[in-house]
């Protein structure tokens, strides 16, 4: 049978080199960063899959806890940061995934973020990173608007840190699950991105930064 040289073209896609250089290990999508929280970590550990500019996919090792950014997605003013993380696998210990706001100095001894995450139990934290040191905002807490893992050991959950000019709300699948004056999370300015602890295989989807108009922050914050 002869097939149309379309139909040839496209079965030789789906079988080239190409399509599996989408799931090496060891390497960033183009315009990333990162940071391990250990010294001992490595790279080799790490699978990490650009789908388009706003879907990932995280495999990551037992050593690799993370922050991943964009240096160039910054912040000022009034903003949304959100995402829908998938976790596809159940860990032997509850691991932590989400947002950070407010990164400065992130390759630096004195790197600054806030973040917001959540683990597998329907659990969720705030807490700000400066150096060494770990400010507590929220410590683990349970929340109704939040999916814990379910029988398949899947469980999605959509995140958002929504910064008005007077507040910080924190909100899970809609939810507000916390609001905190943003004086009180000292400076939210900065470079945005993702924080993955180790052991999580994750689909992170819809992964975006948008400011907020002026009446959308007279409203709601």
């Amino acid at each position: 049978m002869r097939f149309p040289i379309s139909l040839i073209f496209l079965l030789s896609l789906l079988t080239s080199p190409v399509l599996a250089q989408q799931h090496k290990t060891g390497e960033l999508p183009s315009g990333w960063k990162m940071r391990f929280d250990r010294s001992s970590a490595s790279l080799s550990n790490v699978m990490f899959n650009a789908e388009g500019d706003h879907n990932y996919h995280f495999e990551v090792g037992p050593e690799e806890a993370a922050i991943y950014y964009k240096p160039d997605a910054k912040t000022s003013g009034s903003y949304s940061l959100q995402a829908t993380f998938t976790q596809l696998k159940k860990t032997g210990h509850p691991e932590a995934y989400g947002l950070f706001v407010g990164g400065k100095n992130l390759q630096k001894s004195g790197q600054e973020y806030l973040y917001f995450l959540i683990r597998q139990d329907g659990k969720y934290l705030i807490k700000r990173r400066t150096g060494s040191n770990i400010q507590v905002i929220v410590d683990w807490t349970s929340s109704d608007a939040l999916k814990a893992l379910g029988a398949n050991e899947e469980s999605t959950n959509k995140l958002e840190i929504a910064c008005g000019h007077a507040r910080v709300k924190f909100a899970a699948n809609g939810k507000v699950i916390a609001t905190i004056s943003r004086s009180k999370l000292k400076d939210i300015e900065g470079i945005t991105g993702l924080r993955i602890n180790h052991h999580l295989h994750l689909n992170v989807n819809n992964f975006t930064l948008d400011p907020m108009n002026q009446d959308y922050r007279i409203f709601v914050f």
